[in-house]
């Protein structure tokens, strides 16, 4: 019985696995998207009762972490798009304030002059006049913004990136957004642009998803899954053959 738990314990392992690979698979064309990094953990020894033998108690699978390696850098037409070369996330806030931290840099005017992404998310950004005022404009690598103003070329904003002390510390919330965490110090460009990357105007970073690695850790995951399905019924067939034993 100990055997159908371990092989159990194994299926629901691999089975999270799956699951973090193809969600990386179906994300391979979302802009700033991070692959997951999946651990696998050996569950604590129990003791078979009256034998004295141990043996594990099984396996298990966590996100471990996720991993924010620099994707692709491509082109882009439109003038709100950007991407961030190095370090640091684009600071976004929901209706209420809160802010999050992404590294897709699809932003865009709409029609209340607000600089929003794809899900109306605002971009948090310092200005110096009201983006209604605004012509075409050049945001350069430190993330400040110039336009014509009266025939004069003036910063009229700067867009403020992000970066938590410990990376590790933010929280996947899906859609490529991620919560700081409150017991880690998060940095911001305004109050020292050391340490971040410089943003690049048109252009877009890409998911970091490898698609050769992620296909074949599939394969070897799907292989594990069927060696502990196979497990379960040999073990299944020795416990009928024990129950038919006259």
């Amino acid at each position: 019985m100990n055997v159908l738990g371990i092989n159990k314990s194994g299926l629901k392992a691999i089975q999270n696995k799956m699951d973090a690979i193809s969600d990386d698979l179906a994300n391979i064309n979302t802009t700033g998207y991070k692959r997951k990094e999946v651990s696998f953990q050996e569950l604590v020894h129990n003791t078979i009762e009256g034998t004295g033998f141990s043996i594990n108690a099984g396996s298990k699978s966590s996100i471990n972490t996720i991993n924010f390696k620099q994707g692709t850098v491509s082109n882009s037409p439109n003038m709100m798009d950007m991407a961030i070369e190095g370090d640091g996330f684009f600071g976004i806030r929901d209706a209420n304030g809160n802010l999050y931290l992404s590294r897709n840099g699809s932003f865009k005017i709409d029609g209340d002059s607000n600089i929003v992404d794809d899900n109306g998310y605002f971009l948090d950004i310092s200005l110096n006049m009201p983006v209604e005022q605004w012509g075409k404009v050049d945001i350069n690598a430190n993330g400040e913004i110039f336009t014509d103003v009266d025939r004069e070329y003036q910063s009229v904003g700067k867009v403020i990136l992000y970066m938590p002390e410990v990376l590790d510390s933010l929280t996947s919330i899906g859609e490529g957004k991620f919560l700081p965490s409150q017991n880690v110090t998060l940095r911001n460009s305004l109050d020292s642009d050391e340490g971040f990357g410089d943003i690049a105007q048109y252009s877009l970073e890409n998911s970091n998803v490898d698609v050769t690695r992620s296909m074949a850790e599939m394969i070897t995951a799907q292989r594990a899954y069927s060696l502990n399905s196979k497990s379960i019924q040999t073990t299944d067939d020795i416990i009928s053959i024990i129950n038919n034993i006259k």
